[in-house]
């Protein structure tokens, strides 16, 4: 869910892993229903950011494959991005926006965590590995922090850990928040 403007939007998983979107101005009861992407194409919650004068859906979509969807505010054409192909993601993805790029994080194949990010209004996904195999076990969380783009997840022995790199730079900085055993 997020709030967009005089609105406020809201996300989810329909019937036949379809993907949802429901939206009122605030202040009203009255909900607007869409359907983003059809039966099959939904397998995990989805998450969702403003960006500009569009919202943004990302969500694991079928085979394991990360998808995206946006659409400009105030219309219902949906438009659909395959951000990472089959076999890719394994978690309800985090997503945020900075500056002017859309960034996205998952669980990828054999517990890495991975980030995407695109520069609006292209459709080119860049990918990179914040953590390596074995070492995230929950769907990560993100945000941005100034000139930083911050990540947390369950890591292994079920520590809490924190990832953040510089806007720009493919570094990520991890650290430990809770030891082994603190979270689940």
């Amino acid at each position: 869910m997020t709030v967009n403007g005089n609105s406020v939007n809201i996300a989810a998983e329909g019937p036949n892993h379809s993907l949802r979107f429901y939206w009122a101005v605030n202040g009203t009861s009255t909900w607007h229903a869409e359907t983003v992407a059809g039966g099959g194409s939904t397998f995990s919650a989805p998450s969702m950011t403003v960006n500009g004068n569009s919202v943004n859906i990302a969500t694991a979509g079928s085979l394991g494959r990360l998808k995206f969807y946006w659409a400009v505010n105030g219309t219902s054409t949906w438009h659909a991005e395959t951000v990472a192909g089959g076999g890719s993601t394994f978690s309800a993805p985090s997503m945020t926006v900075n500056g002017d790029s859309v960034n996205i994080s998952a669980v990828g194949a054999g517990n890495r965590l991975k980030f995407y990010w695109a520069v609006n209004g292209t459709s080119t996904w860049n990918a990179e590995t914040v953590a390596g195999g074995g070492t995230t076990f929950s769907a990560p969380s993100m945000t941005v922090n100034g000139d930083s783009v911050n990540i947390s997840a369950v890591g292994a022995g079920n520590r809490l850990k924190f990832y953040w790199a510089v806007n720009g730079t493919p570094t990520w900085h991890p650290e430990t928040v809770a030891g082994p055993g603190n979270v689940q």
